[in-house]
């Protein structure tokens, strides 16, 4: 683990002083897991453009839903 210097302004600070969730964590575990949660937030939206773009295609879209259409008539229901 590697230690950084960062800065924030008196309005931040404050801020974290006055969070227990950060107090009871800790600043540095409390900032470590921010930004583990932004980065992967992050990286799930990146994840979210991709099939939007994919899907939002008119002619992707089209073949998605005949290929559900064929599995859904497929299905076989029991009584």
């Amino acid at each position: 683990m590697n230690a950084i210097q960062i800065e924030v302004d008196d309005e931040m600070r404050e801020a974290l002083a006055n969070d227990k969730k950060a107090q009871a964590l800790g600043i540095s575990e409390f900032l470590g897991t921010t930004i583990k949660s932004f980065l992967e937030w992050r990286a799930e939206r990146e994840i979210d453009k991709q099939y939007a773009r994919i899907y939002g295609n008119p002619s992707a879209r089209e073949a998605l839903e005949r290929e559900v259409k064929e599995w859904i008539d497929e299905q076989a229901w029991i009584d």
